[in-house]
């Protein structure tokens, strides 16, 4: 059972620095609101016309449902789920890809946050977002590579006019959350944004044994600045600097008879501390003959701090990890006549300390430390052809090449160790991969619109760096790769009266990455010759009155293994864990008055096996949420509800019967004031 839960442990020690002084900040709402002018959207687009595939919300949607981390918004979609140990450190699948994040040194599913990549296992609380848009399938014409798809987060822009907005949330479980925002224009077109805020929380555990029982407490504390200047050609300039420090306990894993109870019986509370810093300088400009030129770099430092209470395993296990990235997005793009283009270059450098103990001495011990380097390059474009009025024909390409080099170091000891001694060896990997990309498109005035995409997806090699020898640390798995087709149909109606979408998809995976644990029970990365993802997904929406807005979305999906056979175990047949096969989604938005707005809505999600112990299943369950608004010219008020019905399910699970529990039944109010 040792090593086996080192899936668990991928966190580093917080990372402490202050990223503005709290006097004089007027923080931001982390969404705020409407009562303050704002300048135009940026819109970010790789390509002259992105296939919808995928999913958009904006900042005040983010709020209105409640919606406080990247596991949220995916339990709430179809074809989109999550795997996760803790609240704040939540692992997204997008059909049925993903599941790997935390143990892999490879990302099937980049994060970014405005245009900076980012770890995001570290990322948290969302805070004052403008923006949430997740991209489904290969994502070969951004900067970063997602095979799985791409979510990329902006924040709030300043707004035009000077004023803040303070607001205060009070939850069950003892939720508190104080967050203010202020916008003022400078001289000369430049405008400034600061945010700041701060969560308290005494968890959804109850400890049964402790005489403080709120051991999967939480304490965040985040801040932003945003300046936004507009120069004399005509660009736009935005700098964007996030912190975010968030501590708390980590009782989630339990017993199934407890765990369905939200209750644990752990003799201490473990440790989840998170923390990031990140930095993005972003420049946009039309030149000449209306080429558009887009530039983005930036940095971003992450920490996490993971460990297991100590009493779950009889050792002390888990350990303090940090990590940076620093990257250089550019991209021009044009049109002429019925021909568009774009081309791309991409350049990333990061690097992550990994260590990693488990020690139940003086029986067993392991311990090593991976200290890694990572680079990418790459070069990306699309050359867009209007073939007909309506047609559009876009073959596009991505050149890419990775490095990456490890020092290793570990070993094992103690009475039941298998070889007992430390060792050490380096490594290093370095491939390219050519991944083309075709995509035809339709518009018609008349609001139809369609598209089939054929795309190559890729997943760049690495190391297994929490390995307890130094020959299975330093042997690299194969990267992976997806031939990808997609074809989907959307129509809607004038006015925004109704709309109706469906998308088919199939993805074929050679050498997909898996985690499993080898012969000594540790987590390992190995290569699935074959395996598949294909489904459906269906989505529209219908407003029978101007007042009145009903949607429903809903996704079938079948993700197998074709060929897998690992410990003599043959896994070929099996869907994916953590991935459901069926889900869907009701909704209904009434907005009797302008001030009033009222929301419900219900998600269904089938039963599925769990991550990583593939033998428990999380059932089937429905989650309601529902949220009541108003708002008058300076004030506001809502009341909020997820998961009403407190339905039971599962997000992990490990060997020896441990299970850690969804989010139970939350509610609150909240309440503001624009000045």
């Amino acid at each position: 059972m040792s090593r086996h839960f080192r899936y668990v442990f991928p966190y580093p020690k917080p990372l402490f620095c202050c990223l503005l002084g709290a006097h004089g900040l007027l923080p931001v709402a982390a969404l705020a609101d409407e009562a303050v002018e704002t300048l135009p959207p940026v819109q970010v687009t790789a390509q002259a016309a992105a296939p919808p595939s995928g999913l958009t919300m904006d900042g005040q949607d983010l709020r209105r449902r409640q919606l406080d981390t990247l596991g949220d918004v995916a339990e709430r979609q179809a074809n989109m789920s999550v795997s996760a140990y803790t609240r704040s450190n939540p692992v997204v699948l997008i059909r049925g890809l993903g599941i790997d994040a935390d143990e892999s040194d490879s990302v099937g599913i980049p994060v970014t946050l405005d245009g900076v990549p980012l770890n995001g296992l570290a990322l948290g609380q969302l805070f004052d977002l403008g923006q949430a848009r997740v991209l489904k399938g290969p994502q070969t014409l951004y900067g970063p590579n997602g095979m799985g798809g791409l979510v990329m987060l902006r924040s709030r822009d300043p707004g035009g006019v000077a004023g803040g907005s303070l607001d205060i949330e009070l939850g069950n479980d003892g939720r508190q959350r104080l967050t203010a925002s202020g916008d003022l224009p400078l001289d000369g077109g430049t405008f400034l944004r600061l945010a700041a805020g701060a969560e308290n929380s005494d968890g959804p555990t109850r400890n049964t044994v402790l005489p403080d029982g709120d051991t999967a407490w939480w304490r965040n504390r985040f801040a932003h600045l945003k300046l936004l200047r507009e120069d004399a050609a005509g660009g736009e300039w935005r700098l964007s600097l996030f912190h975010s420090d968030a501590r708390g306990g980590n009782d989630y894993l339990a017993p199934s008879q407890l765990a369905a109870r939200h209750q644990s019986a752990a003799g201490d509370s473990g440790v989840d501390d998170t923390a990031y810093t990140l930095a993005s300088l972003e420049y946009r400009r039309e030149l000449d003959d209306g080429v558009r030129l887009s530039a983005t770099v930036g940095a971003s430092r992450h920490d996490w701090r993971y460990w297991l209470p100590q009493s779950l395993f009889h050792a002390r296990t888990g350990y303090d990890m940090s990590g940076w990235q620093w990257n250089g997005d550019f991209r021009l793009s044009g049109a002429r006549g019925a021909a568009d283009w774009m081309l791309g270059a991409f350049v990333s450098q990061s690097g992550k300390d990994a260590p990693y103990l488990f020690d139940s001495g003086p029986y067993f011990s392991s311990s090593s430390q991976a200290d890694i380097h990572a680079a990418q390059y790459a070069l990306y474009g699309e050359l867009g052809w209007r073939v007909a009025p309506r047609w559009r024909l876009a073959p596009g390409m991505r050149l890419q090449y990775d490095d990456q080099r490890m020092d290793w170091r570990g070993g094992t000891a103690g009475l039941y160790a298998p070889d007992p001694g430390i060792a050490s060896t380096k490594a290093s990997v370095g491939r390219g991969a050519a991944l083309p990309r075709l995509t035809l498109e339709y518009g018609a005035d008349d609001g139809r619109s369609g598209w089939l995409t054929l795309a190559r997806g890729y997943e760049s090699p690495g190391f297994n760096k929490y390995a307890l020898s130094a020959d299975a640390a330093g042997q690299a798995y194969l990267p992976a790769t997806a031939t990808h087709v997609e074809l989907g149909y959307k129509l809607s109606g004038a006015d925004d009266g109704w709309e109706v979408g469906a998308v088919g998809f199939l993805t074929r995976l050679r050498d997909m990455q898996a985690v499993t644990s080898d012969s000594h029970g540790a987590n390992v990365t190995v290569n699935v010759p074959r395996a598949h993802s294909r489904g459906i997904e269906l989505n529209g929406a219908w407003r029978p009155w101007r007042v009145l807005r009903l949607s429903a979305a809903a996704g079938w999906i079948d993700a197998r293994y074709d060929e897998y056979r690992v410990n003599g175990v043959d896994y070929g047949g099996r869907q994916f864990a953590a991935t459901p096969k069926r889900s869907g989604r009701l909704a209904a938005d009434w907005q009797p008055a302008e001030s009033w707005e009222l929301g419900v809505s219900l998600t269904h999600s089938a039963s599925s096996a769990l991550y990583p112990d593939s033998q428990v299943v999380s059932p089937a369950h429905n989650l309601v949420d529902a949220h009541l608004d108003w708002h008058g010219r300076k004030w506001r008020a809502g009341l909020y509800g997820k998961n009403l019905g407190n339905a039971v399910y599962y997000t992990r699970a490990v060997s020896g019967g441990y299970v850690v529990a969804g989010a139970p039944r939350g509610y609150g109010i909240r309440m503001g004031v624009d000045f």
